[in-house]
């Protein structure tokens, strides 16, 4: 038996708003704290987009383009942070390490 169409409409919007809280709360938990962040980027790492999913609703894709523009931001930020994270270990790897030769300390002098 075929699904009435309104239904099956509904059932669409239903799933799109499903994913697009789901990418929202992952995105709003890569900006928190570092055990959040963490956990947001193992989300991440494990997510694979629904393949039962049917067109956007038309009602949905200013909330849609948001999310993308909020995506692109987080991700040039965090381009930046790890290019930051890049630099700051080149300046630890320049640091020279512990010496074998002898350290005196004048302290009377």
């Amino acid at each position: 038996m075929e699904q009435d169409p309104s239904e099956e409409a509904e059932a669409n919007l239903a799933a799109w708003k499903a994913v697009l809280t789901e990418l929202e709360d992952n995105l709003e938990a890569f900006r928190g704290p570092a055990d959040v962040s963490e956990q947001a980027r193992m989300l991440a790492r494990n997510w694979t987009p629904p393949s039962d999913l049917g067109p956007l609703p038309a009602e949905l894709a200013p909330r849609a383009r948001l999310l993308a523009k909020a995506q692109d931001r987080a991700y040039v930020q965090l381009r930046g942070e790890a290019r930051m994270n890049r630099r700051q270990a080149e300046l630890i790897r320049s640091v020279p390490g512990p010496s074998s030769a002898a350290v005196y300390l004048d302290v009377a002098g």
